[in-house]
């Protein structure tokens, strides 16, 4: 699988890693682009304490998120917090308004049983009530 090349790329961060998340950590320093939603091509899955992202070309959904432009200085770190290549693997996703190439961690894991996100949104605070 390819990776980003040049100094900066955009990212699409769909869980943890969006602001007010618990890995949100370091990209608060990099340029927000806003918010975004993906092409109807991927499907969003509760996997636990995160949701996975998981390519869906045949009756996908689209997914909401934030687009962040990335220093590829940060890889490194975004590859540790998000268990790459392993549990998430970086890979390109289809934002919809965006020309060009943006990124998302995609979920390595089995969804099998999983309850699909139907609303194509993750809240990182859907368990503190």
């Amino acid at each position: 699988m390819s990776a980003p090349t040049g100094d900066v790329f955009l990212l699409f961060v769909y869980g943890t890693l969006k602001r007010g998340g618990l890995r949100h950590g370091p990209l608060a320093r990099q340029v927000f682009r806003g918010e975004a939603r993906t092409r109807p091509l991927y499907a969003l899955y509760h996997v636990g304490a995160y949701p996975g992202l998981k390519p869906r070309p045949d009756g996908g959904q689209a997914v909401r998120g934030e687009l962040y432009e990335v220093g590829r200085s940060l890889l490194p770190w975004l590859d540790r917090e998000e268990g790459a290549p392993d549990l998430f693997a970086l890979a390109p996703v289809e934002v919809e308004g965006v020309e060009g190439p943006a990124w998302a961690y995609y979920y390595q894991g089995d969804v099998t049983g999983r309850p699909l996100v139907e609303s194509g949104v993750w809240d990182n605070h859907q368990d503190e009530e």
